[in-house]
């Protein structure tokens, strides 16, 4: 059996087409523009059970290799361009899959593991936001500030990771950058003195993380996941806003903490949630807003 698909028409133009071809324990599936093919993909099963994957694409190929132990799948050998081969094992139980494990080399790293009984996933991000309260302290510590710091910002590029570059600007600096453009004073990429969080021995914050990605993949749209981190820091950098940073680092009159992704999508939301309305009033203000 042969399927056609036709997809991304603009202005009359066809710009995709997909082909899929069953043959068997075969399955090609090849997808072209109107030029020339875009990927080749070849599946192939033996007893209802898939155990080869070929594909190949106009920037690399790769292969997959299944293996399964009383029809629950059990390895995945992968080979592909520009990466070193590696093998994934999966562990079950009675109640389904346990861990997944990659070994790479002599290096392996757990992938996903089931968590434990009464793992509570609020309580673990309560763990992590307490002992981010010292870590990102001791980590603007680090950091060589010409001047009092205007700003500590916490740069994340998705919130789901908990993964943390802190970042701080004098009143000079800021000042600066908000000549050229309002946002860029609040854009960490363009400080000067930067460092990172190294949160990874933190309790439970490599399940958190995998928890957190889960829940965006089940919902891309919700991103429920990536809100909870963004939540998260937010309510982080509202606790650092309260403390006093006299004994870290010099800080002037209008000194503010507040985490942004990257691309400062985030930063309005993050502002209201980490300041007090009179603060965010201030800002608005001298401009900064």
């Amino acid at each position: 059996m042969v399927t056609e698909e036709y997809s991304g028409f603009l202005d009359g133009r066809l710009y995709y087409e997909t082909f899929v071809r069953y043959d068997g324990d075969v399955v090609e599936e090849a997808h072209f523009d109107t030029n020339e093919p875009i990927y080749l993909h070849e599946y192939r099963f033996v007893d209802g059970l898939m155990r080869t994957a070929d594909m190949i694409a106009r920037r690399g190929s790769g292969r997959e290799a299944y293996a399964y132990t009383e029809g629950r799948i059990s390895s995945v050998k992968i080979e592909h361009d520009g990466r070193a081969r590696s093998t994934l094992t999966a562990e079950h139980d009675d109640h389904g899959l346990v861990r997944v494990v990659e070994v790479m080399g002599r290096r392996s790293e757990v992938r996903y593991e089931r968590p434990p009984a009464g793992f509570d996933l609020d309580a673990a991000c309560r763990t992590i936001e307490d002992a981010l309260l010292t870590l990102i302290p001791d980590a603007v510590a680090r950091l060589a500030v010409d001047g009092p710091a205007a700003c500590v910002a916490l740069g994340y590029f998705r919130s789901n990771e908990l993964s943390f570059e802190v970042y701080a600007a004098t009143p000079d600096e800021r000042a600066a950058l908000a000549a050229i453009d309002t946002q860029a004073a609040w854009a960490p990429e363009d400080f000067e003195t930067s460092t990172h969080v190294d949160l990874d021995d933190a309790a439970s914050v490599r399940l958190v993380r995998q928890e957190l990605t889960l829940l965006d993949a089940d919902d891309p749209d919700a991103a429920a996941g990536s809100e909870i981190g963004r939540r998260l820091v937010c309510a982080v950098a509202a606790r650092l806003n309260l403390r006093d940073w006299s004994d870290v680092l010099p800080v002037a009159e209008d000194f503010v903490v507040y985490p942004v992704d990257l691309e400062l999508v985030d930063l309005e939301r993050n502002l209201a949630d980490c300041l007090p309305p009179d603060r965010l009033a201030r800002l608005r203000e001298r401009g900064l807003l």
